[in-house]
């Protein structure tokens, strides 16, 4: 019936049932299209995830995707389809070099696999750090950033880092006196100093945390917007939910972390213009910056900046989260605890022996930090990489181009099919037990691998060395019973969501 004389119309009743009609056969048709004709068909995975992203999606929402992820993997085996067009795998013997390696050997013409833009953050200013750069922005970033992590820099860095591991040490002996042997949260005591360590690295001053025994209200903006990692994944896949924006972002966090960008701004600008040769990594990064630039070749005023803020997230979390996940690990395997005692103090005949040569001969030492990483990798989930035109061959699996790939790192340190009994805290394994002989060491890769490692690995393990080793010959420690189960609190955003780290301190008296 048309509308006239008052009689309602039933055409746009049969548009919307047309629609709506139209709606389910397309529905229909991509669901069979993803299971059955899609060119991932054949990689297994739950029928779901082949369907919808919802799956992963809701991982991501509960900060749980570690979980999620090692749980298809045990399953599914060491390929497996957890999105309509996503990836993962575990099997980094041979991953690892085929996602992430240098296009060399058999390698050789085909495109380097850039980073996936939906696990990233666009820049407040709009200029890409190193991480997320294409492939010449980031090379072109690199030569002139590797300065600052040179050997030889890091040499003349030490006496910088070592008076951070000091304050630590000694604002601990401190708080349990002051505050009568109560267990200190040693995931903050460890956040605050690699944060300190890496601002007065990069700005010539800290945060002041270790000094002030308190989260510095930018570390906790950096902490709080790496927990939003996942609305910019969401957005990036469902465009439609940016409508939503206003209701699903925190307006007040978007504001906080608006004005962390221009205090990293000018802390930048504050330290550039200092004209100073101390030891730290602007010097370095200023100085080859200057030549780069009579190249063409050098890094904007814009580029310093988002690489900074980089670089204080990348240089600081992770670092406390391995510390955080050993030190756990050693209370819970009493008899791994024991052992790196007895190197560590017998090593060193008094606390100011402890330098970076005296702790990089310490093979115990290192395989209890191998095995941290292994055991609980700072960066869980992977790096996602995107594949280029024409599709790649991954672990003996063809996977079409525009497909998101990883190596899922707890998946594939926690992957019998990679190490012997990879539940079981055993440092061991790193130093040749027969026992471990069959472990795949080439899976574990947990600072990345290829032209976009990561610059700051000889820091990390620098740092790691010798707060472990001062902590160790400073103090006993046990956990308190409410963190008994810790690492099952731990959640996942971009990195680690850590709960507190109740540990009892007692400390090492000596004649």
């Amino acid at each position: 019936m048309d509308f006239d004389g008052g009689i309602v119309t039933t055409k746009p009743l049969a548009l919307v049932a047309t629609f709506a009609a139209l709606s389910i056969i397309y529905v229909v048709c991509k669901v069979i299209y993803n299971l059955y004709l899609h060119p991932l068909h054949h990689i297994p995975g739950p029928k779901l995830s082949a369907i919808s992203r919802l799956p992963y999606v809701h991982s991501r929402l509960n900060f749980t995707t570690d979980k999620y992820v090692l749980k298809l993997h045990d399953k599914y085996g060491h390929v497996v389809r957890i999105t309509p067009n996503e990836v993962s795998f575990t099997s980094g013997e041979t991953a690892w070099p085929d996602i992430y390696g240098f296009r060399t050997g058999k390698l050789r013409g085909h495109q380097n696999m850039e980073k996936d833009k939906g696990w990233y953050a666009k820049p407040v200013n709009g200029y890409p750090s190193i991480l997320a750069a294409d492939d010449a922005a980031h090379s072109r970033g690199r030569r002139i950033l590797s300065h600052a992590f040179s050997a030889n820099a890091l040499a003349e860095q030490e006496g910088l880092v070592q008076a951070y591991v000091d304050q630590l040490i000694s604002g601990l002996k401190e708080s349990i006196t002051t505050e009568s042997g109560a267990p200190q949260d040693m995931a903050k005591w460890y956040n605050w100093t690699t944060f300190d360590v890496i601002a007065d690295l990069l700005f010539g001053e800290p945060f002041g945390s270790l000094q002030d025994k308190a989260t510095h209200k930018h570390i906790d903006t950096q902490l709080r917007s790496l927990d939003a990692g996942h609305l910019f994944y969401i957005m990036t896949y469902w465009p439609w939910t940016k409508a939503l924006g206003g209701l699903i972002i925190d307006q007040q966090a978007m504001k906080d972390r608006l004005e962390y960008f221009h205090w990293i701004k000018s802390q930048v600008e504050k330290r550039a213009a200092r004209e100073t040769q101390r030891p730290d990594f602007m010097t370095h990064i200023l100085k080859h910056n200057e030549t780069g630039k009579d190249k063409g070749m050098g890094l904007t005023d814009q580029e310093l900046v988002t690489n900074a803020q980089l670089f204080i997230t990348a240089g600081s979390e992770t670092t406390a989260t391995m510390l955080s996940g050993t030190m756990y690990m050693l209370c819970k395997t009493p008899s791994v605890l024991i052992k790196l005692q007895d190197e560590v103090r017998s090593a060193f005949l008094s606390y100011g022996e402890i330098t970076l040569a005296g702790v990089s001969k310490l093979p115990y030492l290192f395989a209890v930090i191998e095995e941290g990483l292994r055991y609980f990798p700072p960066v869980p989930t992977g790096f996602e990489r995107t594949v280029g035109k024409g599709g790649e061959v991954i672990s003996g699996v063809f996977i079409p181009e525009n497909t998101g790939v990883c190596v899922s790192q707890i998946a594939a340190y926690h992957s019998q099919e990679n190490f012997i009994n990879p539940l079981k805290f055993a440092p061991e394994r790193w130093m040749g037990d027969e026992e471990y002989k069959d472990d795949k060491k080439n899976a574990y890769q947990p600072f990345s691998f290829g032209p976009r490692n990561c610059l700051g690995k000889n820091l990390a393990y620098a740092e790691m060395k010798l707060i472990l080793a001062k902590m160790v010959w400073s103090f006993d420690f046990a956990l308190d019973a409410k963190s008994d189960d810790w690492m099952d609190r731990c959640k996942v955003s971009t990195l680690w969501k850590k709960p507190e780290l109740a540990v009892h301190l007692n400390e090492i008296m000596r004649d």
